[in-house]
């Protein structure tokens, strides 16, 4: 799938979407992987919880965001 000038390949695509969830910062950023990357998503996600949110770094923040996961067909 041509996404602006990006060539995602088809297939299952996991996305975390920061606008779902309230700040007082209106973060608007959107992180993607395939399926298979599941694990690197959560990662990269909780990361910018806690550098640009302030989230502490826990296993517990990981686990939420892994519950807020979705899914996407390409």
């Amino acid at each position: 799938m041509k996404l602006g000038t990006l060539d995602l390949k088809d297939g299952k695509w996991l996305a975390v979407n920061c606008g779902k969830f309230p700040s007082e910062k209106n973060c608007q950023l959107v992180i993607m992987a395939p399926a298979h990357q599941r694990d690197d998503l959560v990662e990269a996600a909780s990361a910018h919880a806690v550098r640009v949110h302030g989230h502490p770094d826990t296993p517990q923040l990981r686990q939420e965001l892994g519950k807020h996961l979705e899914t996407l067909e390409l």
